[in-house]
């Protein structure tokens, strides 16, 4: 073996910042229980910041209100992802897909934004299979006061 051709497989290998990322999320990925909260707290601080689009964090970067809002939508879409890739292993599990689902469902311009909630749905109506659980839709009508 030459020198170039062993140089180039040692730049293959994974560097120690890439083996520290690795396990990270490894053990992300093997606790669902961490991961759901985090999602929830990524949404509500999305809505939050979206509220207060025009403020500026000068400490970030000057960014607005809406762009912070976009961010925590992403990192709440890769939560979501996450969550949705492993299989549930019970209701409780599978309750916590279907809200991830219904609440990103729901947002104005998220389905616009991600495909996220339409992969949610898939691996929830997956799962619910998996366990034996039938999911139906059901229609909502909030009526004409907007309240049900």
């Amino acid at each position: 073996m030459n020198d170039g051709a062993a140089a180039a497989e040692d730049d293959a290998r994974p560097t120690a910042a890439d083996l520290a990322r690795y396990a990270r999320a490894y053990r992300l990925s093997t606790k669902h229980s961490q991961m759901f909260p985090m999602w929830q707290a990524a949404m509500a601080h999305a809505l939050l910041l979206d509220h207060d689009g025009d403020r500026v964090y000068e400490d970030h970067g000057g960014l607005n209100g809406r762009q912070m809002a976009e961010g925590a939508r992403s990192m709440a879409r890769t939560f979501a992802l996450l969550i949705a890739e492993v299989p549930a292993r019970d209701e409780h599990e599978l309750a916590h897909k279907i809200e991830i689902y219904e609440s990103m469902s729901f947002l104005p311009d998220e389905m616009k934004r991600s495909r996220t909630a339409y992969m949610v749905e898939i691996a929830m109506h997956a799962d619910a299979s998996a366990l034996g659980i039938e999911l139906r839709k059901t229609s909502y009508d909030a009526g004409p006061s907007g309240v049900q």
